[in-house]
């Protein structure tokens, strides 16, 4: 498939820190026994570059080894029956539970990550991080028993499940973390917020599907919108892409409508200065993602076929 020309109105920016901080996210990864080879040569650390432009210091080392983790763990469920799938998830969920690292490299990474994620964070963010990440893993191992009972969701469900499994809401928590603030539970109840946040995370979602379905249509893998569309609608693969393109565009519009009323918004709440200026600044990564992953998406080989996923495997 020609790579598709998406018209995302963001534009792409990137961290000038990300060089130098490359070497001591390799060693980290090393240090845990985690495999780098493959991830490095698909540019995986250059989309964090472009999704935190601004963050620096142990912020940036933190999203670096955050993201990392996240190509881990999405590539550790594939090919797992369901109750290797359960056993693996209580792993996980027992990190955010308390329990810490048990001597698997997979969880003692994760109980790193998630240490440096909740330091200097109140207790109301760090239930709702738990909460985010419990939800990533339910719907993970809903993905693997549907390929277990050779389940085709329909659009409905998928979106469902790819809300949560295309884990947007734990990344969006990492960003207040690496923002240095929380966005308070009146902004969070926001109605033109929660718009703005939703777009963001089907943009994200949409653009990762339209670029990842002709791997996952081989690897046999049911869970990517084009492919629901295409088996639900029953049009051809082709009219799919175009109908999940406009599914694309409806949310970026949406979310750049919602943008436009943010700041009456939460002047009408009452919402303060600080705390508006904070919501922007969360606003402003939510546009370098999605321009970060669009462009990473269409050039990086995890995605153009040119090379495996990234595996635990011996590499």
């Amino acid at each position: 498939m020609p790579t598709l020309e998406l018209d995302v109105p963001f534009a792409l920016r990137t961290n000038p820190r990300l060089e130098q901080a490359l070497p001591g996210h390799v060693q980290r990864l090393w240090g845990f026994g985690l495999p780098e080879k493959v991830y490095l040569a698909q540019r995986c650390p250059d989309i964090v570059g472009g999704w935190w432009p601004e963050a620096n210091g142990d912020e940036l080392d933190l999203g670096l080894d955050f993201f990392a983790w996240l190509f881990l763990v999405d590539d550790a469920f594939d090919g797992l029956n369901t109750r290797e799938a359960e056993k693996l998830i209580k792993t996980f969920t027992a990190v955010v539970e308390g329990a810490g690292g048990n001597g698997d490299s997979r969880v003692d990474f994760f109980a790193d990550v998630w240490a440096r994620q909740c330091k200097g964070m109140s207790a109301r963010y760090c239930r709702r991080a738990a909460d985010n990440w419990t939800k990533v893993f339910d719907a993970l191992l809903t993905e693997v028993v549907n390929m277990a009972e050779c389940h085709f969701p329909t659009i409905e469900e998928y979106r469902n499940i790819r809300y949560r499994s295309g884990y947007m809401p734990p990344i969006l928590d990492m960003t207040e973390r690496l923002r240095g603030f929380e966005l308070t539970p009146e902004v969070y109840a926001d109605p033109v917020f929660r718009t703005l946040y939703d777009a963001n995370v089907w943009c994200l979602n949409l653009v990762d599907d339209l670029f990842s379905f002709e791997k996952e249509a081989a690897q046999g893998e049911p869970h990517n919108m084009v492919l629901v569309v295409e088996r639900e609608r029953g049009c051809s693969r082709s009219e799919a892409v175009d109908a999940v393109v406009s599914m694309l565009g409806e949310y970026l519009a949406g979310f750049l409508t919602a943008e436009a009323r943010l700041s009456a918004a939460l002047e009408a709440r009452g919402v303060s200065l600080t705390d508006r200026a904070n919501t922007y600044a969360f606003v402003d990564d939510l546009r370098s993602s999605c321009a970060s992953s669009y462009y990473w998406c269409r050039s990086s080989p995890r995605y153009t076929g040119e090379m495996e996923w990234l595996s635990f495997r011996d590499e």
